[in-house]
């Protein structure tokens, strides 16, 4: 396997393990091989090894079993939608941090305004939640969710420095059934330039996402990101 110098091993050896379990080439309940074989196979040492399992745990492909081993988990047909529409997996498959800071959170009764832009009901209940992504360090993006009064019921007491669509898709088992995206490039408001530490003539990047879900493809949270240009130099311009 050759190895990219601008990402870490580890995450490289993990995307390749995952991608062996994606394609079917490790199947269901299989077990995977062993740390002394996978060592051999990409040819690193054991700690490396078994940083890449870690998280290909934590992602949920596989499972351990003590004194056992570590095998496939059982997954539904298809593949998660975790890739398109979280952040923060970009951002650890690249092998770097990314942390959150909630600036606002409140319920709110959806006006006339606020139907237009996402489609909720007028008069009806939902969460509004503002959030902070900062990378290394640094403010990456702003991201703004209004849930509807189905999404706010799951997440009423949920630690939003955590990241959504684990959550939802983990833990929540919420099932997708359209996503409606929409993507523009514009001068960057003021706000965006003072909270993201951007340049006076700055342009900022502002996606949309409309996300329904099943039975009945009722919404369950409209986004809106916003992000300097400066989001394409990590590679992630894709997830938006």
């Amino acid at each position: 396997m050759n190895y990219k110098p601008s990402i870490p091993v580890y995450i490289q050896i993990k995307n390749d393990i995952v991608k062996k379990i994606r394609s079917g080439q490790w199947e269901e309940n299989q077990k995977i091989p062993s740390e002394a074989k996978l060592m051999e196979t990409y040819n690193v040492g054991r700690g490396t090894i078994r940083e890449a399992i870690k998280q290909v745990v934590e992602e949920g492909y596989v499972f351990i079993k003590k004194g056992v081993g570590t095998f496939v988990s059982q997954h539904e047909v298809g593949i998660s939608l975790e890739p398109f529409v979280s952040l923060t997996y970009f951002i650890k498959m690249r092998g770097l941090t990314i942390k959150t800071k909630v600036l606002d959170k409140q319920e709110m009764i959806v006006d006339k305004i606020i139907s237009e832009t996402t489609g909720l009901k007028i008069g009806s209940k939902c969460l509004f939640v503002k959030r902070l992504r900062i990378l290394e360090g640094s403010p990456l993006a702003i991201e703004e969710f209004y849930f509807s009064s189905i999404g706010q019921v799951a997440f009423d007491d949920y630690d939003f420095t955590k990241p959504i669509s684990q959550y939802m898709f983990d833990k929540k088992h919420i099932k997708v059934s359209k996503m409606n995206m929409d993507f523009n490039i514009l001068e960057a408001t003021d706000e965006v330039k003072s909270v993201l530490e951007l340049n006076k003539n700055s342009k900022m990047i502002q996606s949309s996402r409309k996300v329904l879900v099943e039975p009945n493809d009722e919404i369950y949270y409209y986004l809106t990101f916003y992000c300097g240009e400066n989001l394409k130099h990590i590679g992630t311009d894709s997830f938006i």
